[in-house]
């Protein structure tokens, strides 16, 4: 689907910003691998890798009028909200950023869009499909189970016929060490999709001690690479986290001794649904 067509948004739209023949015509003999986060916390891996990778080009916007109903500033011009793929041919690796969430949860939206990539994914060549969100092992019942065993950096819920050997820091997310809770939205169903269409398919949900806590996303950023294999250097951007992480801390601190000096009560306990 072209720019230089007819432009409407529909449950769900994609437009290529290059040609789609000739593209997936040079891409057809690669193994690719995608990677996909959302909000409010996956989205920024996929970000800051695309960011990192000096060759990458958007090549698809994506489109929902289960989007939010509003247009946001980009440098001196206005756009409508949309997701972005991202493609660098030299680690033969896609970027999905997810950028917006339904107005409200729709779970037809959720699987719609999961659905919908998970087949573009397939006509990508994508070989390893993988999600990126956080998970808080503070929260029952992880807690008492975490106090028993050694601390993970990231856990990895594995989707029908996928096979990867976990690597050190990393734990196998199964259903004895998560009791009732779940991988939650799109950050669970695409890679489930993703697995029905014979792609390898993994969510990694790196551990935080807060919904928040953005030294999670360095640690799901770790357990990509070492899962894939691909050989990135992201030192630059595992630091950025861990400082952006602490400074959030340090003002959390600050505000909770300025109530507490009044005699107020500060923020909420971390909801149990934070799984994606």
């Amino acid at each position: 689907m072209g720019m230089d067509k007819e432009f409407k948004i529909e449950e769900f739209s994609f437009y290529w910003n290059i040609d789609e023949e000739k593209f997936k015509k040079k891409i057809r003999n690669y193994e690719n691998i995608l990677i996909a986060g959302f909000p409010p916390m996956g989205n920024i891996i996929p970000y800051h890798i695309k960011e990192l990778l000096t060759d990458s080009e958007k090549i698809l916007n994506l489109y929902s009028y289960d989007f939010p109903p509003t247009v946001e500033a980009r440098e001196e011009e206005f756009e409508i909200p949309h997701d972005e793929i991202w493609f660098s041919e030299e680690k033969r690796l896609f970027c999905y950023v997810g950028k917006y969430p339904e107005t409200e949860y729709i779970p037809k939206a959720a699987y719609k869009q999961a659905e919908c990539v998970a087949k573009l994914a397939k006509e990508l060549c994508i070989k390893e499909l993988y999600t990126v969100g956080v998970i808080i092992p503070s929260q029952e019942p992880f807690k008492k189970k975490e106090e028993e065993e050694e601390e993970a950096e990231a856990y990895v819920g594995f989707f029908e016929g996928s096979k990867k050997q976990i690597p050190d820091g990393v734990k196998h997310m199964m259903r004895k060490n998560i009791g009732r809770y779940s991988i939650i939205r799109k950050t669970g169903l695409l890679p489930g999709f993703a697995s029905k269409l014979g792609i390898e398919s993994y969510s990694i949900l790196g551990v935080g001690k807060y919904p928040e806590d953005l030294r999670a996303c360095a640690g799901a950023l770790r357990a990509f690479k070492k899962l894939s294999k691909l050989d990135i250097e992201t030192t630059r951007i595992e630091e950025m986290l861990k400082e952006s992480a602490e400074a959030v801390e340090a003002r959390i601190r600050k505000e909770r001794e300025r109530a507490a000096y009044r005699g107020e009560g500060v923020g909420v306990e971390p909801s149990n649904y934070m799984y994606g």
